[in-house]
């Protein structure tokens, strides 16, 4: 009996080793060595296993993961838009039926949202959405398509919706990873609808409810701008006189001020000849380096856009000139007197040029695609986004400013003068998170505007002798430097 055991032993080890090394299994192995190297940082051993899923194992079960994966990496760390969108479309082709189907349907209608500057490509972002929660109901990526259904109603300027979307994230699905997000942006929803005293109360919900989550210290920023702003019935700034941040050259000939929503605070000197960083503890880090510096702005990808008179510095590395069709066919004309630029949502490159007088777009290969919004002349001097898809310019000669979207409509406007205000010199501009507007006037400090272009308040008259830039930190601070006093004047 003991032999006959034995010989059963020996003769089922043999398919016992053979079903634990399967397609199956080995599939599966691919993948969850790859969710971990992707989770440790390694990128490029994430891709390998991947790809090596779709080629070498295309009859299993896990090569509709292992698409979405690869659709990710292309997303999110090559920045290949196109390749991660083919990924996410074999997905929804070959596996339509597949848990990685609403995944990929999520992230086409993300991919969509994001890039859109129409109402059909909103559109189209909705119904991808709308897909993932009719066809699959049951999946985890219901609550994330609900969220991003209310990042599109947004972007349409439908708040109203937006704001229902996102409460249906916090109450339906509370636990999902989407849920900190949902009611982050619930809040945001309601301050952009100007309910500032609800918005603050939501807020602390993501507070109270996810104190562990990323956005917690987000909303805590915005309950700190809001109550600035509204908690007392109208703005209160004052002075920090403790506030100190830079000294020598680096305050000198100061060209632009920018916070970046990591609060590091990049100035622009053209006396230094560089872009210099300060942390938040004010400690200096390594500048970039530029000959006669002019603006500078953070696009819509989050890259730092240092502008000098010949070229854009797009991010650390990227040196960028411009040049746009001469008067004889084939031939071009370098633009070589940039005073601002921008990058869309859209992708769109915007530079405007002191010269010309003109602002020109080009897409995201740099290729020239004509003049912004229009042919009209504008001594376009500032460019900032407001963080709601709209490119809001500084004409320095018309003493205005607009807020317009990609397709050149324009959105809101400040006139020269109007109830309670005149602008006298306007050398700068700044946007809250909450579409403000905040006009540094060389005579005049820092005009605070709503997004309704009403006058809310005026900023630091008593303090500032000329103000040259002006700069907006998370949590609603206002900075500003002054040309006469050579420093960098904290309002909050």
């Amino acid at each position: 009996m003991i032999l006959r055991r034995s010989l059963l032993l020996v003769l089922l080890l043999p398919s016992l080793a053979a079903a634990q090394t399967s397609p199956e299994d080995q599939a599966r192995g691919l993948l969850e060595d790859g969710r971990t190297y992707r989770k440790e940082g390694k990128l490029k051993q994430a891709l390998d296993n991947f790809q090596t899923i779709v080629s070498g194992f295309a009859n299993t079960s896990y090569v509709d993961d292992a698409l979405l994966e690869i659709g990710r990496y292309y997303l999110e760390v090559d920045g290949e838009v196109a390749k991660a969108r083919e990924a996410f479309e074999q997905v929804t082709k070959r596996f339509p039926q597949s848990d990685g189907a609403p995944g990929a349907y999520y992230y086409l209608g993300r991919l969509t949202m994001d890039r859109a500057t129409s109402a059909t490509e909103l559109d189209d972002a909705l119904a991808q959405f709308a897909r993932v929660q009719r066809l699959y109901p049951r999946s985890e990526w219901v609550a994330r398509s609900l969220y991003a259904t209310g990042l599109v109603h947004r972007k349409s300027g439908r708040l109203a919706d937006a704001a229902e979307a996102e409460r249906r994230v916090a109450l339906e699905h509370p636990s999902s990873d989407a849920a900190p997000a949902a009611q982050f942006e619930l809040a945001q929803d309601l301050a952009l609808s100007g309910d500032f005293r609800q918005a603050m109360e939501e807020f602390q919900q993501v507070r109270n409810h996810f104190p562990e989550s990323e956005w917690a210290p987000r909303a805590l920023d915005r309950i700190t701008a809001l109550y600035r702003l509204y908690g007392s019935g109208k703005p209160a700034f004052a002075a920090d006189a403790s506030y100190s941040v830079g000294a020598g050259d680096t305050l000198k000939d100061v060209r632009s001020i920018v916070m970046t929503p990591a609060r590091t605070l990049w100035v622009a000197s053209d006396k230094a000849k560089s872009a210099i960083p300060f942390a938040p503890d004010g400690k200096m880090g390594p500048g970039l380096a530029g000959e006669d510096l002019q603006t500078m702005s953070v696009a819509a990808t989050g890259d730092l856009l240092v502008v000098a008179s010949r070229a854009v510095r797009i991010g650390p590395k990227n040196l960028q000139t411009f040049a746009i069709p001469g008067s004889k066919p084939g031939e071009t004309e370098p633009l070589d007197k940039l005073e601002a630029a921008s990058i869309t949502p859209g992708g769109a490159v915007l530079v405007s040029d002191e010269k010309k007088k003109k602002v020109f777009r080009f897409d995201g290969r740099y290729q020239y695609q004509g003049p912004f919004p229009d042919v009209k002349e504008r001594q376009v001097s500032r460019m900032v986004l407001d963080g709601e898809g709209g490119i809001v310019m500084l004409d320095r000669e018309e003493k205005a400013v607009r807020t317009i979207d990609e397709s050149g409509k324009v959105l809101r406007t400040i006139a020269t003068r109007g109830p309670g205000y005149e602008l006298r010199k306007p050398v700068d501009v700044a946007v809250d998170l909450f579409r403000n507007t905040y006009v540094a006037d060389e005579e005049g400090g820092v005009l605070l505007f709503a997004p309704g272009g009403q006058l809310l308040a005026t900023i630091g008259t008593a303090e500032l002798k000329k103000a040259r830039a002006v700069t907006v930190d998370p949590a609603g601070a206002v900075l500003v430097y002054d040309d006469k006093q050579q420093r960098i004047l904290r309002f909050k």
